[in-house]
């Protein structure tokens, strides 16, 4: 065999062994590819059945908070929830509101009177201007006209016990 033979061998024995590796590659990254896929399948419905879980248990926390088999969970909720209406009073005063002398409650600077327990807050004079009331809306005080908070039991501009 000749030279011209053994360059031509030795070539196609380098194409072929490049063409397995080739071939190896393709394969090792569809399978990787494929492990990939599934492995998010996996992910994405684990994600699934803990939302599941979630709304169970907020559906069970809602509807009977006294089963004493999770009182002591319910409790943390509760504690935890605490913690958070106390860290968003934090954020209001921050913003500008005050807490009301009386009870605590979180007031705007501008409310006459606290919409939690009805005591007057003590006001420093502003140069206020003057709020026209043309109907009175739903979430309106029945007295003078203010915007009521949703969970307001008192007026916060004249006091009066809001109807339940």
């Amino acid at each position: 065999m000749g030279f011209k033979e053994t360059v031509f061998n030795l070539a196609g024995k380098v194409s072929d062994t490049v063409d397995k590796g080739i071939n190896m590659g393709k394969d090792s990254y569809n399978k990787m590819s494929e492990k990939n896929r599934i492995n998010k399948e996996i992910k994405r419905l684990n994600t699934e059945i803990n939302n599941i879980f979630v709304s169970v248990g907020r559906k069970l926390y809602n509807e009977d908070r006294e089963n004493e088999k999770f009182k002591t969970v319910f409790g943390d909720v509760t504690s935890k929830e605490a913690e958070i209406a106390e860290l968003k009073n934090q954020l209001s005063i921050l913003e500008g509101a005050v807490p009301c002398p009386s009870c605590g409650a979180v007031v705007q600077k501008d409310d006459a009177v606290c919409a939690a327990c009805g005591a007057k807050i003590a006001v420093e004079p502003q140069n206020a201007e003057v709020e026209i009331v043309e109907a009175k809306e739903i979430g309106a005080c029945g007295q003078c006209g203010a915007k009521l908070d949703d969970d307001a039991k008192f007026c916060n501009q004249c006091g009066t016990k809001v109807a339940d």
